[in-house]
């Protein structure tokens, strides 16, 4: 085993420790934390799952990665990422048991990508994921509008964000919002696409 191939190894360890930690802190409630480990993984993954990209003869170690990588991107929202993961596993020489498990996490992400797009969906309990255009700022009510294909999500602003969401006026944006009571938290605003 070379060293490139131990340390691919390592960080994969890494990540699935951070994956567990995350799973664990969802099941507790813990949204935010939650969220913040999976993005930890996905990035250790990613690594390693790139190591994996043109090693089409490391089976099933390769499609295995790929799927891992595809998984934690699910888990972050980053559902074209996991699309695209999918895609290279598929393209490789994986067995027909794990080329079985491909295809149905690929409809399954392909599904919830068709969903998403546009439309508010629920993530677990009080957490939610808006897409849309950024129509609406307002700074003196610390509130933002997302024009989604459903309507206009007004989400409350933390004060210190104002200055930071005015950047993504009149742009496609992916918006994590908690729910308290009536009113929608910022939790995280990034472009779309």
């Amino acid at each position: 085993m070379t060293q490139t191939a131990r340390q691919l190894r390592s960080t994969h360890r890494q990540a699935n420790l951070l994956a567990q930690e995350a799973w664990m802190a969802k099941e507790k409630g813990q949204f935010d934390r939650s969220l913040d480990l999976y993005q930890k993984a996905y990035q250790l993954e990613k690594e390693v799952a790139q190591g994996y990209l043109e090693l089409l003869d490391a089976e099933p170690t390769r499609s295995i990665i790929l799927r891992s990588a595809a998984v934690l991107a699910k888990e972050c929202g980053e559902l074209r990422e996991a699309e695209k993961w999918l895609s290279h596993a598929l393209s490789g020489n994986p067995s027909e048991e794990i080329a079985a498990e491909l295809r149905v996490l690929f409809k399954e992400i392909n599904k919830k990508h068709r969903k998403a797009t546009g439309t508010v969906k629920v993530e677990k309990g009080i957490l939610r994921v808006v897409e849309g255009i950024l129509g609406m700022v307002d700074s003196t009510k610390h509130r933002i509008g997302v024009d989604a294909a459903d309507g206009r999500v007004r989400i409350q602003v933390p004060q210190e964000a104002n200055d930071m969401v005015l950047k993504f006026i009149d742009n496609p944006v992916k918006v994590t919002y908690q729910v308290e009571g009536r009113r929608k938290w910022l939790k995280q605003i990034q472009k779309a696409g």
